[in-house]
């Protein structure tokens, strides 16, 4: 594929990387990406398959939200606080669950999840803004069965187009780098009934 397509991408990647996360799955992904950068739907699906790295980079654009320093990932962990946002989550019509899981299948997949983080084949996140002490979203970072790592990010409806998205991808680029050593992290289309 053309390196202009990805470097068009990467210069568009917030609004890659939104049409991506409200996507109802890999073919509405395809056809949003194809539309934005009015490209073929085979363009538009390598740039689904590229490599995170080829989105984050220096950049001129500046998040609304606190400055990296005082943003951070923290891992996931079976409290009260972060089962309250998984819950958020799962309930959320723009999310991968499509908003549908119940209480039953919510505390399902969260314990499903915490047995893959414990044998880890997962890393989830909770993202915080420091500087308020707020918890602002999840990063999901699952092994799959070709050894890459894909990442599923979900900000909270209250706390979207203030930068965290883009700070969550930063961020759990080096975090799961660390966690899976010499494996690929690949953003893709959230689907539903996912994680």
């Amino acid at each position: 594929m053309s390196s202009n397509v990805i470097e068009a991408a990467a210069g568009r990647r917030q609004e890659i990387f939104a049409a991506i996360s409200s996507a109802t799955g890999t073919d509405d992904a395809v056809k949003a990406v194809s539309h934005l950068l009015a490209v073929s739907a085979d363009e538009a699906r390598e740039v689904l398959r590229a490599p995170l790295e080829s989105f984050v980079g220096a950049t001129t654009e500046q998040p609304e939200a606190s400055s990296p320093s005082s943003f951070a990932l923290h891992p996931f962990r079976d409290s009260d606080e972060h089962n309250a946002l998984y819950k958020a989550r799962s309930t959320d019509a723009s999310s991968a669950t499509g908003g549908t899981w119940d209480e039953s299948r919510t505390e399902q997949e969260r314990r499903e999840g915490l047995k893959r983080i414990d044998s880890e084949s997962a890393m989830w996140f909770v993202a915080v803004d420091g500087a308020r002490g707020t918890q602002v979203g999840l990063v999901f970072g699952e092994q799959v069965n070709d050894g890459d790592v894909d990442v599923a990010i979900w900000i909270h409806p209250e706390e979207r187009k203030k930068g965290y998205g883009l700070l969550s991808l930063k961020e759990s680029r080096r975090e799961l780098a660390a966690f899976f050593p010499g494996k690929h992290v690949i953003v893709r289309a959230p689907m539903a009934g996912g994680k």
